[in-house]
């Protein structure tokens, strides 16, 4: 039973894997308005590949519906403008050397390392998100006007910086930096950071809401 129970949330969890960012922001886009409307203030939160999706969800946000997050918390990306190079393409890295990718970036409860059934679906779910990544591709041109008016504030690892002051470009609104100790997860298992990220997003809020 215990087996069956696994194969069927495997299965249900490569099914749901997405590789195409215009079905996966407009699925998201909706889902979001559909369960905040336009009555609940919001905040986004992203790290890494999940900044990207925040950025371009509140552009869909506020394109297709008229809002935006009251607040834009970058956590460890580059600007959606940078180009991203690779020296290889993820289709020619192995399952194998995806896995030690994960354990090399730390973060990741030694419990699921050791366990091999939830690290090949880690690694599928890695090779997807990587995937999108490679495909990412935002452009500004001469005549780009920012559609957000939030404020954008990013936070970095000072062991893994990225190329972030392009940030400031994607609104008209505040845009500030923190570069904090630590690398790639340089919120977790240190106790300052965690308590300045939680200050900074509590901030985000009037305290009316």
């Amino acid at each position: 039973m215990i087996e069956r129970g696994m194969s069927d949330m495997v299965s249900m969890v490569f099914s749901s894997i997405e590789t195409e960012w215009t079905t996966l922001i407009s699925d998201l886009c909706d889902d979001i308005y559909n369960t905040l409307g336009q009555k609940h203030p919001f905040i986004f939160w992203g790290h890494s590949m999940g900044a990207v999706m925040c950025f371009e969800a509140a552009r869909c946000l506020k394109t297709k519906h008229g809002i935006e997050p009251m607040h834009l918390l970058i956590s460890s990306a580059s600007a959606p403008q940078v180009v991203r190079k690779s020296p290889r393409s993820i289709a020619e890295i192995s399952n194998e050397q995806l896995a030690d990718k994960i354990r090399n970036w730390g973060g990741t409860p030694q419990a699921i390392l050791d366990n091999k059934e939830i690290m090949d679906i880690s690694v599928r779910i890695l090779r997807a998100d990587l995937t999108l990544v490679e495909n990412y591709r935002f452009i500004v041109e001469d005549s780009f006007v920012p559609v957000l008016s939030c404020p954008i504030t990013c936070f970095d690892g000072k062991d893994d910086l990225r190329d972030q002051e392009g940030w400031s470009e994607m609104t008209t609104g505040h845009f500030v930096r923190h570069v904090l100790s630590g690398g790639h997860f340089y919120f977790m298992k240190n106790q300052d950071n965690e308590n300045q990220l939680v200050d900074i997003i509590k901030q985000s809020f009037p305290s009316n809401t």
